[in-house]
């Protein structure tokens, strides 16, 4: 049988390990490697940060994938070798037919001069964050993304809005400034003016203040002293809490190999998703994401998995399977008390046919975030059969 070899178990892998037993099972033996033990639904993490969640309510362990007949092997990655279709990791080297990359993006917080601080975009970072909003009761709250690239794009608001829900709760909203710090223009602008326009009016309503720098890179450093940002236009921002976006860089075992971009992110065609250099070499979800011009989002990755099993389907059964290209999501988006949805279509912008995705922002409604916290519960069913405080 061939050996798929799929490196991480975050969304991305667990989604195409999932959809590959289904289309190819008996007929393949599928591994996937990840440093941890433990898969984590990300998105939760601005839920912990306010206090709505604990960690072992949106995490799970590895070891079930075992249960579906999918190896799990708890190791680091080291080296990618795809000439000699071996990679090697901490657990040894391991060799593969077809081998798939979903290794994400890696965070560095300490790159921020000043840092690390609170942030929502790693779990212990969300717990940082928590302690920090908790004891303050009285001051300016300032939510800060270095630059453009990092995970969930629509995240700051996400964090901006349950912060302010959080206070509204206690009561001490009108104590508490909060302020965005971005290098945006306009807020939410890669989803295209219409999604602008509706987002500066929603932060306004809010009273949420925006900065946004239109440059690539916003943060330059930060006074922890004086507890003073600066910007990367000179501006100074002061706070009591801040609360970072941090730098997202791709993977060093990706970085490092032939398969890599000029900025080492993985390169690839689609809609094949196959790596420019090597056809028996996949490479999907963050660590791609860069390179095709569009956010890192699971949601996203999920439209595209389809065209990676079907490529290796067809290779293996030596009948042609695969459907029209579009790469499409739906973000359930949870602004406090109220939850939006945005809908887009990316294929354009993974085309290079258009700059910007075709969106439709529908109306707020406090269903969506009933939606959305039962896709989290979803999201772990689905992919490893067990729920967290549910299948104990």
């Amino acid at each position: 049988m061939k050996n798929i070899l799929i490196l991480g178990g975050g969304f991305g892998g667990l989604a195409v390990a999932n959809e590959l037993r289904e289309a190819l099972k008996g007929e393949v033996n599928i591994t996937v490697v990840d440093k941890k033990q433990r898969t984590e639904y990300r998105p939760s993490y601005l839920y912990v940060m306010i206090g709505y969640r604990e960690p072992e309510q949106m995490t799970a362990p590895l070891e079930y994938l075992e249960n579906r007949g999918i190896k799990y092997i708890n190791a680091e990655v080291t080296k990618i070798d795809a000439a000699n279709r071996t990679v090697e990791t901490t657990a040894g080297k391991l060799n593969y037919d077809y081998l798939i990359i979903a290794l994400g993006a890696e965070t560095h917080p300490e790159m921020i001069k000043g840092g690390p601080f609170p942030s929502a975009w790693e779990l212990d970072l969300a717990l940082k964050a928590r302690e920090a909003l908790k004891s303050l009761r009285k001051g300016k709250v300032v939510i800060a993304a270095y630059d453009k690239v990092y995970r969930c794009p629509p995240a700051p608001w996400e964090a901006a809005f349950l912060i302010d829900y959080h206070y509204s709760g206690l009561g001490i909203r009108k104590d508490i400034e909060i302020t965005m710090v971005h290098p945006y223009k306009r807020p939410f602008e890669n989803y295209g003016p219409l999604a602008a326009k509706a987002m500066e009016r929603m932060m306004q309503q809010r009273n949420v203040n925006w900065m946004g720098l239109n440059k690539d890179v916003a943060i330059d450093y930060v006074d922890t002293q004086n507890k003073i940002l600066y910007t990367t236009t000179g501006e100074k921002v002061p706070y009591d809490v801040l609360i970072t976006v941090p730098p997202h860089l791709p993977p060093k075992p990706v970085a490092e190999s032939d398969i890599a971009d000029q900025k080492g992110w993985a390169a690839v065609n689609p809609p094949t998703m196959r790596t420019v250099k090597y056809d028996d070499v996949y490479a999907i979800g963050d660590v791609v994401a860069p390179h095709l011009g569009i956010g890192m989002a699971g949601v996203i990755a999920h439209s595209y998995v389809k065209y990676v099993v079907n490529a290796i389907s067809s290779d293996i059964k030596g009948t042609y399977k695969s459907s029209d290209f579009r790469v499409y999501a739906t973000c359930a988006f949870d602004a406090g008390g109220i939850g939006m949805t945005g809908a887009c279509d990316f294929t354009p912008q993974i085309l290079k046919t258009a700059p910007l995705p075709d969106c439709v922002i529908l109306p707020p409604s406090s269903t969506i975030t009933i939606f959305k916290e039962y896709f989290e519960k979803q999201y772990f069913s689905w992919l490893l059969g067990y729920v967290p405080g549910w299948s104990e």
